[in-house]
């Protein structure tokens, strides 16, 4: 008869049950580009990419259960984000004003991912959402690239939202 780790009998022998780690985080996807060479918004931007974006947040822990971003997080992001579209659109010609506290979303994510990220095995979804937000807000240059980004941001919160039910996830 032997001792488990923890000094306690093993009436099984001495096999150790073996516990294999499930954890999965997938790859991060960071956008490089919003238009194609004829200056158009990339056609699969909207779906596929946004889709691909979406699977990025979701992952599964040791035990393989699904974990992912939480929902609240994701909408607190979101409503910052919309919060500047719709200020741009109620005050035309507010865009150089904005601009650096559009790009000052970088920090403010940084930050939340950072909170969000003391559970370990969460750390690599979290940091795909660092990601996708960080790379997405450096392409935005002018006005109409960042209603591109938030059409691209509202259509990966859609499919996230879609997958993260179909994984059981709840808040």
């Amino acid at each position: 008869m032997g001792y488990n780790d923890y000094g306690n009998r093993n009436f099984g022998g001495n096999k150790m049950q073996s516990h294999e780690d499930k954890s999965f985080t997938p790859k991060s996807v960071k956008i490089l580009k919003f238009y194609n060479s004829d200056n158009k918004v990339i056609t699969e931007l909207f779906d596929k990419t946004a889709q691909d974006v979406a699977e990025s947040f979701l992952g599964k822990n040791k035990k393989g259960y699904a974990i992912g971003v939480t929902s609240s997080q994701l909408r607190k992001i979101f409503d910052e984000v919309k919060r500047f579209e719709q200020l741009l659109l109620v005050s035309p010609g507010q865009w150089e004003k904005q601009l650096p506290y559009i790009k000052m979303i970088k920090s403010k994510v940084a930050y939340s991912v950072a909170r969000a990220s003391k559970e370990k095995e969460k750390a690599g979804i979290y940091k795909n959402l660092e990601d996708f937000l960080s790379s997405s807000i450096d392409l935005i240059k002018k006005e109409e690239d960042y209603h591109v980004f938030v059409s691209l941001f509202e259509a990966t919160y859609g499919f996230y939202y879609e997958k993260m039910i179909a994984a059981g996830l709840k808040d």
